[in-house]
């Protein structure tokens, strides 16, 4: 609590009086606050005690309650449930269907596995026909593809497009495929390079690899 002022005598000048009435309304306000603070507390520790007492009684009541009457006709099976869960898992009617059923996909996996595997061996197979494995053919290669002319064949072409042409474009892999090509060379040219991709890949199928 604030303490009351020492000085009683009257106020010199209208300065001191006015600061004297401002201290007295300082310490009114703070002894009005602190008493409002203290009701408050009070009153929330008073809650407080109310709802714990209350949570008390209610666990107290329910402690004492007599048994329900669905838990007393139930509780010979619930009972029964227990007993059989406290000496092991429960059988599972379908675990021999389940446990078959992970076995054929794992083999399902290991036979996809087995045949990406063999693929993969026919392709390196086939391909390492070309390996270079030696200095004598990196020479070789070397010379073959770094010349003066790398086109004899098309005399004044200076890149593979203009020796070979540009790759197709989707529009004309599908014009194949429709047999709408738009030339009238390749609109009248035989099915025998479509039927010789097409039988290519069946042999690849066949074998199971690559086929050059």
């Amino acid at each position: 609590m604030a303490r009351q002022p020492s000085n009683k005598s009257t106020p010199p000048n209208d300065y001191v009086a006015w600061k004297r009435r401002m201290a007295t309304s300082r310490r009114e306000s703070l002894k009005e606050a602190l008493v409002e603070l203290n009701k408050r507390k009070v009153q929330q520790e008073a809650e407080v005690a109310e709802k714990s007492a209350a949570k008390r009684r209610a666990n107290e009541a329910r402690l004492k309650a007599p048994q329900r009457e669905d838990e007393r006709l139930m509780n010979p099976t619930i009972t029964e449930a227990n007993s059989k869960l406290q000496t092991g898992f429960l059988p599972d009617p379908e675990r021999e269907r389940e446990i078959a059923e992970k076995a054929r996909r794992v083999q399902a996996k290991e036979a996809e596995r087995e045949a990406r595997r063999r693929d993969a061996l026919h392709t390196l197979y086939m391909n390492a026909r070309t390996f270079i494995t030696t200095e004598e053919q990196l020479d070789a290669q070397i010379e073959k593809i770094f010349t003066a002319d790398p086109f004899p064949n098309q005399p004044g072409a200076q890149d593979i497009w203009a020796a070979k042409g540009a790759p197709p474009t989707v529009q004309d892999l599908l014009s194949k495929v429709n047999h709408s090509e738009r030339t009238s060379m390749e609109f009248h040219k035989g099915p025998a390079i479509l039927t010789g991709a097409r039988m290519k890949r069946i042999a690849e199928e066949l074998t199971g690899g690559k086929m050059d």
